[in-house]
């Protein structure tokens, strides 16, 4: 029943989608009885697309990979970041405080803006912002065969340049055996998640299908965060012993009512405010009921690969992604002229404010190609203890993105349906070139080569130097390369040495938002990687020792450059130095053990703030020496344990799992300010698992988790602003408002977690 009503909801205006998928089953399951038992081309098969930007498992770039198997044993709902909390030096973080929505993740105290992600080798990153939403394509987990996250500046990859880590989704699996899979969940906030999965299998050994729609809700920990989120992909292949041709097509479609002005700092350690919402309260009366986000986003990807041979293989992708919505927002005692509108007098006084509701639309397009082409040759000279991989690819990309804004209602005037009261086209060209060298020598010694080279051009609606807006255009280049070696020197031991180069460039608000004279200059990292691991069958052990030196890191400074705005700014050094620790050991066949910790030392080495003064409208500069970099624990570290009460027993698997994750404290700001952090916290998750085999269906598995099962309350982010008022303490008009002392003040907002919340999911599979 749901699956229809779904359905029906989501693709009333887009039936065409539904349709598509309901023929797609109606008309493969009459082959799905007799549909290929046994793979064509194993080999090729487990490579449909050649991951370019994956490390492989001898790199000695550090990597973690979630294979299906993790993923599926502990995805239930939440986003990407919440799925790989898990992942050393990561820290995850929800606006809704549920996990489900605007979520972000910071890798080595890096934002999402350093953290460079793609699909099947597909740039995910907005190419403006350089961010990724993860809101924006709801339930991906569901369709990734496996995630790898790299970190550090990694291998090559396409996109903007990676300076915290690589995030690399494979959706190009394909499953030889006809299946279907029905998934529900529900868990607290009247969160729920429904899907339906299926896939044709392998017909006639050359030709698969799949499809799946899902819609995910959840009300929010924070008041208001409503989440309504849907999505689609389908999937069509072609496979022979030589090539290979696959089509996605992804759809992601979310409403998420704003919650990411943050709780007020004043009402953060309240437990009847700290779920307290500022967005939509403009509105006299109630809270604004329409002050949302509603985006969607498509994404349609192409990909060939051609292996005529064991020495030779082509991949060249096409992509296409198409993104469009808004943002609604009631806004109080706005000027008129602010808007291009004209201000009205009455017979005692003219009027030049008033109450609107507005919105801001973005309406994009990116398309362009990627390509690969590998050579391992099948003769191999006698110092090499296998077939050295030789790799050249590269990728031409555009992005052209209109945004406007619209007036939708104006207290104290009448206003044209949807007047446009700004409108600004940008465009970005970027392309790249690498060559990848993979050798690996007799001795347990092995080595690698990664060469980039990446130009862009970046053309938008800026201000010059007289502060009009004109067309601007900036075009950059980049060298990015990287190397590495690798020595097992003993059976159950290895050593890593890793060193690359990144470049990355300014993002749109840099540009827009100042002039030739005060824009800033592109960001580097130098960064150099040692590591050690051992091991056996029943225990693993590795250290990473990571250094990352930056040069011009961009940073907020709360400095205002000549057109009025709050700027990033170049800080000339600053670097990232710590130490990463993983280990896991099999006790038996009963008890797994695993856990990671990351210590680090993250340094500004010279940083100037600057504060407003708003008793002399002017600003005043204070500089900091070697202060901590805003965001960054000193100490990450996670556990879990996991107790096998069943083992293929009667046709079942039951296993109950423990873990905890500790962050350090962390500053909001690059001045090492104690009154503005975010204060350490620790939380354990609780995780049951059921499968059970071949009885209903070919796999039911049920999944029930305690999240924060010790009911932590802790923020996982949040951001300052810091000003000096003599003459005005505005803590009893702005519950933002805090007092440091000798009249200086910050405005300061958190993003609380929920406290102990519960998810219950049950899979069945066909």
């Amino acid at each position: 029943m749901f699956f229809f009503t779904f359905a029906t909801q989501r693709f009333t205006s887009k039936p065409v989608f539904t349709s598509f998928f309901f023929l797609l089953l109606l008309l493969t399951l009459p082959f799905c009885l007799n549909a290929q038992k046994a793979l064509p081309d194993t080999a090729l098969l487990r490579t449909v697309v050649i991951q370019s930007t994956r490390a492989s498992n001898n790199s000695p770039a550090p990597h973690t990979n979630l294979n299906a198997a993790a993923i599926a044993k502990m995805y239930q709902a939440q986003d990407v970041p919440y799925l790989l909390t898990g992942v050393p030096s990561l820290v995850e973080s929800s606006d809704g405080g549920t996990g489900i929505g605007y979520t972000g993740m910071r890798i080595r105290g890096s934002d999402p803006t350093r953290v460079n992600v793609t699909i099947n080798g597909v740039p995910l990153n907005d190419a403006e912002s350089q961010g990724v939403y993860w809101v924006d394509l709801p339930d991906l987990a569901a369709s990734a065969a496996e995630i790898q996250v790299q970190r550090g500046v990694g291998s090559s990859t396409n996109g903007a340049g990676a300076f915290g880590a690589t995030v690399n989704l494979d959706l190009s699996k394909i499953d030889p055996q006809p299946f279907a899979l029905l998934s529900n969940s529900i868990g607290s906030f009247n969160a729920r998640k429904n899907s339906i999965y299926t896939g044709t299998g392998l017909l006639n050994g050359k030709f698969a299908f799949t499809g799946r729609l899902s819609s995910i809700h959840s009300d929010g920990y924070i008041d208001r965060a409503k989440v309504d989120l849907k999505s689609a992909h389908f999937t069509g292949a072609y496979i022979d012993d030589k090539q290979s041709l696959q089509a996605h097509f992804l759809s992601g479609n979310e409403i998420t009512y704003q919650a990411w002005n943050g709780v007020p700092a004043q009402y953060i350690d309240d437990p009847a405010l700290r779920t307290f919402n500022t967005a939509g309260i403009e509105r006299p009366g109630s809270p604004y009921p329409d002050q949302v986000d509603h985006y969607t986003q498509q994404h349609f990807l192409l990909h060939y690969k051609l292996q005529p041979n064991r020495a030779w293989a082509l991949q060249l992708n096409g992509h296409y992604t198409r993104g469009f919505g808004y943002y609604e927002q009631y806004k109080s005692n706005q000027g008129f002229a602010n808007y291009g509108l004209t201000s009205w007098s009455s017979i005692d006084s003219t009027v030049q404010t008033t109450d609107l509701v507005r919105r801001l639309w973005l309406d994009n397009r990116f398309y362009g190609g990627t390509f690969a082409l590998r050579w391992t040759p099948v003769k191999q000279l006698a110092v090499f203890s296998s077939s050295p991989l030789f790799m050249l690819g590269g990728g031409l990309n555009h992005y052209q993105g209109k945004h406007f804004g619209e007036l939708n209602w104006v207290a104290s005037s009448k206003v044209p349906k949807d007047f446009r009261y700004y409108s600004d086209d940008a465009g970005k060209t970027d392309g790249n070139l690498f060559y990848k060298m993979e050798l690996n020598f007799n001795h347990g010694f092995s080595a690698f080569v990664d060469l980039q080279y990446r130009a862009l051009q970046y053309r938008f609606l800026g201000f010059n130097q007289n502060l009009n807006n004109v067309n601007q255009s900036v075009t950059l280049a980049f060298f990015n390369p990287k190397a590495g070696l690798s020595w097992q020197f003993m059976p159950a031991w290895s050593a890593q040495l890793f060193a690359g180069i990144g470049n990355r460039e300014p993002n749109r608000d840099d540009y827009t938002q100042s002039t030739p004279a005060s824009r800033p200059r592109a960001e580097r990292m130098y960064d150099l990687e040692a590591g050690l691991k051992t091991g056996g069958d029943v225990w693993k052990a590795s250290a990473n020792f990571f250094w990352m030196y930056y040069r011009d890191q961009l940073v907020l400074d709360g400095r205002i450059n000549d057109v009025g705005a709050y700027i990033r700014t170049n800080v000339p050094e600053s670097y990232r130095a710590g130490l990463e620790l993983e280990g896991k050991v099999d006790l038996g066949s009963l008890f797994t053990v695993s856990g990671n910790a990351a210590f680090s030392k993250n340094t500004v080495k010279s940083f100037t703030a600057y504060v407003d003064n708003w008793d002399t409208q002017a600003q005043e500069s204070v500089t900091y020496n070697n202060t901590p970099i805003a965001f960054s624990p000193a100490l990450i570290s996670g556990a879990e344990m996991t107790f096998n009460v069943l083992k293929n027993v009667r046709k079942q698997d039951l296993s109950v799992s423990l873990s905890g994750k500790y962050v350090g404290k962390q500053y909001l700001d690059n001045t090492g300010n104690e009154q503005t952090i975010l204060k350490a916290y620790f939380f354990s998750n609780l995780r049951l698992n059921y499968d059970l085999k071949s009885v209903v269906g070919e796999n039911l598995s049920l999944i029930f988790a305690v999240n924060n099962l010790f009911d932590a309350h802790y923020s996982a982010n949040g951001w300052t602003y810091r000003y000096i008022s003599n003459g005005y303490d505005a803590r009893g008009d702005d519950a933002y408002t805090r007092l440091e002392g000798n009249g200086v003040y910050n405005q300061t907002g958190y993003f609380p977690q929920s406290g102990r919340n519960w998810m219950l999911s049950l899979n069945l599979r066909f």
